[in-house]
């Protein structure tokens, strides 16, 4: 229970710095210093697995249908394209992005809850981990087209280039500390459960 209620903090606590714009990306997009680990990940079930074949992303947790998407899986969502502008320690950064909808591809696992509770989307969070273990948090009612509807993506390409592996695509931030890229792992968390 204490390892339990240990994990738990550490995912609210990293999910209120994402949200404060306090912790780094791994790819520079920020420039605040970055957040010492205070915890062991180790016991995530994202990262107990196996490793994620290159350019796949696990996507696991609170869901029916846990699957690892290859591109061309990525690929055959609805493509989205999102124009983008962040800061970051480089200075401001503007991009054109092609991917998937992260709301497309949640719909299709099938989050798992209880769907006769109020505003159930409100409950879930999405834990986004690049494959050097960086990580950044996204709730559900940010993207659920019933409240936020942002158009978070998991981009394929940026300003019409592939990219080697998948990055988390956050529009409206307005810095980039949540754009994880080498995007490797998506863990569904129901708040509720932990």
């Amino acid at each position: 229970m204490t390892r339990l209620r240990s994990c738990v903090t550490a995912t609210l606590v990293a999910a209120l710095l994402a949200l404060t714009g306090a912790c780094s990306s791994s790819s520079g997009d920020t420039d605040t210093a970055p957040v010492a680990a205070t915890t062991d990940v180790s016991s995530s079930p994202a990262t107990t697995t196996a490793a994620v074949p290159a350019g796949s992303v696990r996507l696991g947790g609170a869901v029916e249908n846990p699957t690892t998407l290859s591109g061309d899986q990525l690929r055959a969502y609805p493509v989205q394209t999102q124009a983008v502008t962040f800061d970051s320690s480089k200075g401001a950064q503007s991009h054109t992005y092609d991917g998937a909808a992260l709301s497309d591809i949640l719909t299709a696992a099938v989050l798992t809850g209880d769907a006769e509770a109020h505003n159930p989307d409100l409950t879930f969070a999405i834990l986004a981990t690049g494959s050097d273990g960086y990580q950044a948090t996204v709730s559900f009612g940010e993207l659920s087209p019933n409240f936020g509807a942002t158009p978070i993506l998991v981009a394929y390409t940026e300003d019409g280039q592939p990219l080697d592996a998948p990055r988390l695509v956050v529009p409206g931030d307005v810095k980039g500390g949540r754009y994880v890229s080498d995007l490797t792992d998506l863990e569904v968390i129901d708040l509720r459960n932990n």
